[in-house]
């Protein structure tokens, strides 16, 4: 434990961020579009307009609320570690336990969590939540600032999230691609829908998974792109 280590502040990334706006604002649209389709019964689809309107109204609210949590986590949540002690800030609660107190630190390797323990409190994080950097620099610190024998996984750990300690430029990850081809599957199975005659409101939640999939689809391609033209013998003379 050093104590002249300076205090340092880890916010969760932005993605947090720009994901709870896109699932407020889309989620939002699709549970009006889709509850205002079935309360009138535009084309006599629903049996039951009224039910089938607070079902979709209060599926799509959901969706919604997850999305203003993870909006109000980005502002709220926060790691707060200094020389001498550990800070975990929730939403609507805050957990200090000092670097002396710690009894045991477990490293999770398949999760990325990281869940730090004394005698009277416990707390446990996500490494993913925060920048490559971050990353990087919340590992070291909590690595040599507790007796290695206190600590369990750590090798595990190490080897399976090896791209924390690698170069920061890494090629997108493959959940990325399955992410795209899930929306772009659910678009074409709501459009089948409308096609088949199922409602109009088929049709509009299938675009927002088309747009989003574009979108995201988008962004993916982009990175890529980035990423080849660092690589060696791969860039441009000036």
């Amino acid at each position: 434990m050093n104590v002249s280590q300076p205090v340092r502040f880890y916010r969760l990334r932005p993605f947090y961020l720009y994901l709870g706006i896109a699932s407020v604002s889309l989620f939002s649209l699709a549970g009006i579009g889709a509850a205002l389709a079935a309360f009138y019964n535009l084309d006599g689809s629903f049996r039951y307009p009224v039910f089938s309107a607070f079902l979709f109204g209060g599926f799509f609210l959901g969706c919604s609320l997850l999305g203003l949590w993870c909006i109000l986590s980005y502002y709220r949540e926060r790691l707060e570690i200094s020389g001498f002690r550990l800070i975990k800030h929730d939403v609507f609660r805050t957990t200090e336990i000092p670097f002396d107190e710690v009894t045991h630190l477990q490293w999770f390797s398949l999760t990325g969590a990281i869940v730090v323990e004394s005698p009277f409190k416990k707390f446990k994080f996500h490494i993913d939540n925060y920048s490559k950097a971050e990353q990087v620099e919340i590992t070291n610190r909590l690595r040599h600032s507790l007796d290695h024998d206190m600590q369990e996984g750590w090798e595990k750990f190490q080897k399976f999230n090896a791209s924390i300690f690698q170069p920061a430029d890494q090629s997108p990850r493959p959940e990325s691609v399955v992410f795209v081809c899930l929306l772009f599957l659910f678009a074409c199975i709501f459009t089948y829908a409308w096609w088949a005659g199922r409602g109009v409101h088929f049709l509009f939640i299938g675009l927002i998974n088309f747009a989003v999939a574009l979108w995201w689809f988008s962004d993916f391609r982009k990175k890529t792109g980035k990423l080849k033209t660092k690589q060696p013998g791969k860039e441009t003379a000036a």
